[in-house]
């Protein structure tokens, strides 16, 4: 049946073909987060409770992490057994981290109180800020490249088997390499954080049932293909191996498969048309 004569959905179409343009990242990223949404908001309850006792807030976010990496590459998982498996995996990694991330945020909004402050006393005593503005501004600027160097260190720590060491100097050189990617995603985290700040329902609802998840999957959609780029495709190139995380994109071969993929290829089944029965009065 036609809906007003322009759309037929009784007739099938072609298919659609696997070698078909890839879809432009902006409408990419919603259709990815929106076929995950109900266990992204799943995924982010469970995070919450996880990092609930603090000390456990590295290892939590370890195994989130290990879940959206799925997502990310569009590889279905089951989440609570990738969850766990990611934070009892990596906690030795992630534990450090985590409390580490809990430091340097703490030392940073005291280096933002603080500095600031006391510029301001030694000017009304005659004397120069300028000093405790250059403290300020060296804080903030080690506090934002440190917390984008985060986007990298959880999800290298749970798709590699590299040391710490190594991690965080990989984690450095991607900020760098990956400006201009890290600064887009910065902005997105730091909207939707005044968001969280200026909303009502921020801590007791966005906070416990959206907003981890969100921005754990816009930094592992950004940053993760600038780590297949320059840290893992680059291992198994040097070894001539394939990467095992292409291979679900793999063809399968004429023994394994069930089917043939013609999307794209197939001819369109004309329906037919309906007779049109007798009235009767």
């Amino acid at each position: 049946m036609a809906l007003f004569g322009m759309f037929d959905y009784e007739k099938a179409g072609k298919g659609v073909a696997k070698d078909a343009p890839k879809k432009k990242s902006f409408f990419e990223f919603f259709e990815l987060y929106f076929r995950y949404w109900w266990r992204l908001v799943k995924l982010n309850v469970m995070t919450f409770i996880f990092c609930l006792p603090v000390v456990t807030i590295g290892p939590a976010l370890a195994g989130m992490t290990k879940v959206l990496r799925n997502y990310v590459l569009d590889k279905s998982a089951f989440m609570f057994h990738e969850f766990w498996k990611g934070f009892s995996n990596n906690w030795k990694q992630s534990l450090p981290v985590g409390l580490l991330d809990i430091l340097f945020a703490i030392s940073a909004a005291a280096a933002l109180y603080v500095y600031p402050r006391l510029g301001d006393a030694a000017e009304q005593q005659g004397g120069s800020g300028t000093l405790y503005t250059v403290l300020c501004v060296i804080s903030v600027s080690f506090a934002v490249t440190l917390f984008m160097m985060n986007f990298y260190i959880m999800p290298m720590i749970v798709a590699t088997e590299l040391k710490l060491k190594d991690i965080l100097k990989n984690s450095f050189f991607l900020t760098c390499i990956a400006l201009k990617k890290n600064l887009i995603t910065l902005l997105i985290v730091a909207v939707v954080a005044v968001l969280l700040i200026l909303s009502d329902m921020g801590v007791f609802m966005l906070i416990p049932l959206w907003a981890i998840t969100f921005l754990g999957f816009v930094i592992m959609y950004n940053s993760y293909p600038q780590i297949q780029k320059y840290v893992i495709n680059p291992y198994y190139e040097e070894r001539g191996m394939d990467n095992p995380e292409y291979d679900y994109l793999k063809p399968l071969s004429a023994d394994d498969s069930v089917f043939t993929d013609m999307g794209g290829s197939e001819t369109p089944i004309e329906s037919k048309k309906k007779k049109k029965g007798k009235t009767i009065s």
